[in-house]
């Protein structure tokens, strides 16, 4: 049997049931007194686990709930683990990619090998489904990346995925000098550089454009996606460059960024000539 770790439990409930989770038969932290979000009718539910829930055999009880036979609130469990071995290859990571769904708040806090790091995010979804990405440290190197919604557990907040991303290659081919980068966005966005985990400084960018008027001629504005150039401080030289949005709450959304050297090198690949298999 292979040790397991776990990321999030999916159940199927209605009214507001209260939830405790163990592994091994040790009651996981923070889940002896697990309050879900309330809804009349029976529906699913993503719910994140804390960081290093690992083990074997898990479990999950009904300890509380709203009516008389709470222990019929709940119909379908299925707990979200990976094996541990499939951790094996160390990365750079750079960001996590989230959708959300929810009408209130939730904390977003992420993880490399059980370290917390500093980007914490708190943030309400818009719309029936939302998009967000919650960045990793500079020079994160590591194993086994870890998210969870570390705020208040019975909030209609819910995590549907999350996808970890790593550095691309492209951004520490060796020693290289940086002059400008191109970033396509909408929004307000504050984009913070890193080179070999200094700062190199802030950028700000917001994408708001008078798109019409109304009746009585006033200017309506919008957020349209935009591209933009800008540049580096003189002697931004060194190994690995990444960026970190600083205001990921604000709902302003990074699309694309390249800077002159990483560029090149996707140009230079779209060029190389296509090999046919044979």
């Amino acid at each position: 049997m292979n040790r397991l770790v776990y990321q999030a439990i999916r159940v199927e409930y209605s009214r507001q049931p209260v939830l405790k989770i163990s592994v091994d038969g040790t009651q996981v932290t923070n889940m002896g007194q697990y309050t879900l979000p309330s809804h009349n009718t029976f529906r699913g539910r993503r719910i994140t686990l804390p960081v290093s829930t690992t083990g074997y055999v898990p479990h999950l009880e009904i300890v509380a709930g709203t009516g008389n036979s709470y222990q019929s609130l709940l119909q379908n469990d299925q707990f979200e683990a990976v094996p541990i071995e499939n951790f094996s290859q160390q990365q750079l990571f750079h960001y996590y990619d989230v959708g959300l769904r929810g009408s209130a708040s939730g904390t977003l806090t992420i993880y490399v090998d059980g370290v917390v790091q500093e980007q914490t995010v708190t943030y309400t979804p818009t719309g029936s489904t939302d998009n967000i990405r919650i960045y990793f440290d500079p020079i994160s190197y590591g194993y086994i990346p870890h998210i969870h919604n570390t705020g208040i557990d019975s909030n209609d907040f819910e995590i549907l995925w999350a996808r970890p991303v790593a550095l691309p290659p492209r951004f520490y081919r060796g020693l290289r000098t940086h002059s400008e980068f191109q970033i396509t966005y909408k929004g307000s966005v504050t984009l913070e550089w890193f080179l070999d985990g200094l700062s190199k400084g802030q950028y700000s960018f917001d994408s708001t454009e008078v798109v019409g008027q109304d009746a009585d001629g006033n200017d309506l504005s919008a957020y349209i996606t935009k591209t933009e150039k800008a540049y580096f401080p003189s002697g931004t030289v060194g190994h690995v460059l990444q960026y970190k949005h600083t205001n990921p709450a604000s709902g302003g959304k990074i699309y694309m960024i390249e800077t002159d050297q990483t560029l090149a090198d996707l140009e230079q690949q779209a060029m190389r000539p296509q090999v046919e298999e044979g």
